[in-house]
């Protein structure tokens, strides 16, 4: 008896486990709330039956992209923006080094370098769950926005101090 009290205890916890009270989010809720905060040109998508958002914010481009998802106007428990600026003219020890100085910071967000055909791109990743009490509102967005923006000037002070070595090495000509 004591035993199959101790089972049902059990499934009565996991039952009521933060998890099972998982807040969600669907493209067009997330969507709105881009737009709130400035995003501009934000269309829905689907790739591989995830929910994708693309537009513009802060006059760069992104990416968000919906998973652990449920439902069919799919209800979303997880979110990754992805952004990336062109810096064609640095070379990949020059990227790798501005990625991992962004990443040396104490930031949510996580910065990486890859080539592409035409040179250098550095991308910001931001990871958002929404397990248990978590719930999905203008906090995530602005997260979002404040670690885009910081990303931004990075990018804007690595192409100065960039610009700023290559006049330094002409004048000594």
């Amino acid at each position: 008896m004591a035993r199959r009290l101790t089972l049902f205890l059990l499934f009565a916890v996991a039952a009521l486990s933060p998890a099972a009270f998982a807040e969600t989010v669907t493209a067009s809720q997330l969507r709105g709330e881009l737009v709130k905060y400035g995003a501009e040109a934000v269309e829905i998508s689907y790739e591989d039956g995830h929910p994708m958002l693309t537009g513009d914010m802060l006059g760069q481009a992104f990416d968000v992209t919906l998973s652990d998802c449920d439902g069919p106007q799919p209800a979303c428990r997880s979110i990754r923006y992805v952004s990336c600026r062109e810096m064609a003219d640095f070379s990949r020890i020059e990227a790798l080094e501005i990625a991992n100085t962004h990443n040396a910071g104490f930031k949510d967000a996580t910065a990486f370098a890859e080539e592409k055909w035409f040179g250098q791109v550095i991308c910001l990743r931001l990871q958002q769950d929404f397990r248990g009490e978590t719930q999905f509102g203008l906090r995530q967005v602005f997260e979002w926005q404040i670690e885009l923006e910081d990303f931004l000037q990075e990018m804007d002070d690595a192409r100065a101090a960039k610009q700023a070595a290559i006049s330094l090495d002409n004048s000594a000509d």
